[in-house]
């Protein structure tokens, strides 16, 4: 609701689901990928994303298929950027992770 009592229109990825993933750029997420999404204007993002953002979803992404705090943090070593995800996704052709949708 807005101050004159109507409805607000949400706009898909910012205001409710889906969200838009931020490697492959569907809106495809169910809920947000972090805490704190989306990011604040201007902050500098770089794995792992948890520093920056709070708690991940642990979603994965049926597209792309990047897992939310665990692919950008994986524990054993660097976390991957949503960036080099994506290069990497596109090299490969861009595979839909998820067959079934």
């Amino acid at each position: 609701m807005n101050e004159r009592g109507a409805a607000r229109e949400l706009t898909p990825g910012r205001d409710g689901p889906p969200y838009r993933c931020p490697v492959c750029q569907e809106h495809s997420l169910g809920v947000k990928p972090y805490e704190s999404w989306p990011p604040p204007p201007g902050l500098t993002l770089a794995p792992p994303y948890v520093d920056l953002l709070g708690s991940a979803s642990y979603e994965v992404c049926p597209s792309c298929g990047f897992e939310f705090g665990f692919d950008d943090n994986p524990g054993t070593g660097a976390g991957q950027s949503f960036e080099d995800y994506r290069r990497e996704w596109e090299g490969q052709g861009r595979p839909r992770f998820d067959t079934r949708s």
